[in-house]
């Protein structure tokens, strides 16, 4: 009972310090013109980019305190695990952070952001090599240096990339991400991983925090500030959790898009391939190309065989939609299979 109160005093406390800091944040964008335009609003609003530097905030501060209380009474486990976390994900952060001030365009050339995201993964590397418990594909004689120097290290940089590969519309990053986690906390309760359920949770506080001001019509972009942080928080989660399979049958999004885009350079030779609609002056959105080329263009035109029209907040509904069937499967094939 006294962990359950423990965890809700921290979860308040998370969501509240998101919002307040997201808000903050906002005002400091506008004041020193950290602003992106809105591409899928047709008179381009431009409101703040960067938001995701209040979700690591209210996700760190969030840790602290629950840490904070766990030892006033006496309970210290996981630290090591929980800190290596922490540590990546504001890495992570202002890796992201970085980018969204360079620019858009302008940011990190992509060529470079799987090297420096390689680098995220040397804690939890370290972390299993040191304790071999956490080799869950030990039962399918995989070696623990192979899974700790390939597998490991291929986790951190899919998730820490996929989240930036599904985005561009108010609310869907962190809609996504609030899903996912929100379906490894369960699958961890189930698990008896009660502290890797609640970390998971913790995020989902944060996230919601933030979706108060990226919600349609959003106040703030998250930009790589929060994708590259969140993708690298549930890759730790997952390895931690031993849930690796478990979490890698959450991502068929993020697979999809994926082949759209190797489909669109490699096989039709497309130049620069983006995720937004082209909005009309009643912000109805159409295809940026002829031929679907992200899952975004698949949720447009899905929304029109059911609509007549698109828009953007449908767009996201509609993936994240999606995103709760495939979550609500995958949990049900682990349940009837363990």
């Amino acid at each position: 009972m006294l962990e359950l109160v423990i965890l809700g005093l921290a979860l308040l406390l998370t969501l509240l310090f998101t919002y307040l800091f997201t808000q903050l944040w906002i005002r400091t964008a506008k004041k020193f013109r950290l602003m992106g335009k809105d591409m899928n609003k047709y008179d381009h609003p431009e409101i703040a980019e960067a938001g995701g530097i209040g979700v690591i905030i209210g996700i760190t501060i969030g840790i602290f305190i629950y840490l904070f209380l766990k030892a006033l009474f006496g309970s210290d486990t996981h630290l090591a695990e929980i800190y290596a976390t922490l540590s990546a994900v504001i890495l992570a952060g202002l890796i992201g952070f970085s980018d969204d001030i360079l620019g858009w365009k302008e940011g990190i050339p992509q060529r470079y952001k799987p090297i420096l995201t390689t680098i995220l993964a040397l804690p939890f590397m370290t972390l299993t090599l040191i304790h071999p418990y956490y080799n869950s594909f030990e039962s399918w004689r995989v070696p623990l240096w192979m899974y700790s120097l390939l597998f490991v290290p291929i986790a951190i940089i899919g998730t820490s990339n996929a989240i930036n590969m599904v985005a561009g519309y108010n609310g869907l990053e962190a809609g996504l991400s609030s899903i996912i986690l929100l379906t490894m906390a369960i699958k961890a309760y189930s698990m008896s991983e009660l502290w890797i359920s609640y970390m998971a949770l913790l995020a989902v506080a944060a996230l919601i925090g933030f979706l108060a001001f990226n919600w349609y019509p959003a106040k703030v972009f998250p930009g790589d500030s929060l994708t590259y942080p969140i993708g690298t928080y549930i890759g730790a989660l997952a390895i931690l959790g031993n849930m690796e399979l478990f979490g890698a049958l959450l991502f068929p999004l993020y697979y999809t898009k994926l082949i759209l885009y190797i489909k669109a350079k490699k096989i039709d030779k497309v130049g620069d391939i983006e995720e937004f609609g082209v909005p009309d002056k009643n912000n109805h959105l159409k295809m940026p190309n002829k031929k679907i080329y992200g899952v975004t263009h698949l949720a447009i035109l899905i929304q029109k065989k059911i609509r007549g029209f698109a828009t953007e907040r449908g767009v996201v509904i509609t993936l994240l939609s999606i995103q709760t069937l495939i979550s609500l499967i995958v949990l049900c094939i682990f349940y009837f299979i363990s």
